[in-house]
């Protein structure tokens, strides 16, 4: 927890909590297909690293699609805002790990501010983006089936989400409520 220091928009919950130890959030199938959405982007990402050390002769003709140089564009730039929005995420976010860690401490912090003001699973739908944003920068289509493992979040972010109700009772309610779940809540502007 960074020492004692929590950051700001933490709220921390102290006490005992009525979640057993042993439960991991979502479904195993959700838990699996999230696991080979990450795998396949990562096979797929060091290919292309790999031919663009040793060449892309037949490497282009299957895997890469021929873009506009502006949609090469949009996609570096969108794979470099992404890499700032996940640092700050983490760095934002208490404890991070990108595994599922029960924590055993008696203090849970719940992170509210900085990306997770807005969202409650930045980093899910940061995966999606980076998937989008590969593809742009670089033609590859074969990135999409990435996608597939992805579609699996919805149940695995359910599953987080009731560990988290559980967790934080009417203090999670309360957050959920106002923030989306992968995308900001847009507000309704009442006109009179």
């Amino acid at each position: 927890m960074r020492g004692n220091k929590l950051p700001k928009g933490a709220i921390t919950v102290i006490g005992s909590v009525p979640i057993n130890s042993k439960q991991i959030p979502g479904i195993r199938l959700s838990q699996i297909a999230v696991s080979f959405g990450i795998g396949i982007q990562y096979v797929i990402l060091l290919s292309f690293v790999y031919r663009l050390i040793f060449g892309f002769e037949e490497y282009n003709f299957f895997f890469i699609l021929e873009l506009p140089i502006e949609v090469y564009w949009i996609g570096i730039i969108g794979m470099w805002l992404l890499g700032v929005w996940v640092s700050i995420t983490f760095i934002y976010n208490v404890n991070y790990t990108a595994c599922f860690n029960q924590m055993k401490e008696e203090e849970y912090a719940l992170a509210t501010g900085g990306t997770y003001k807005y969202v409650r699973h930045p980093a899910y739908i940061a995966g999606v983006f980076e998937i989008i944003f590969i593809f742009l920068g670089t033609g590859i289509w074969f990135m999409f089936f990435g996608l597939i493992g992805f579609l699996a979040l919805l149940y695995q972010a359910k599953g987080e989400e009731k560990m988290l109700q559980e967790m934080f009772g009417e203090v999670y309610e309360e957050y959920a409520s106002r923030t989306g779940r992968f995308f900001p809540k847009i507000k309704r502007i009442n006109k009179k």
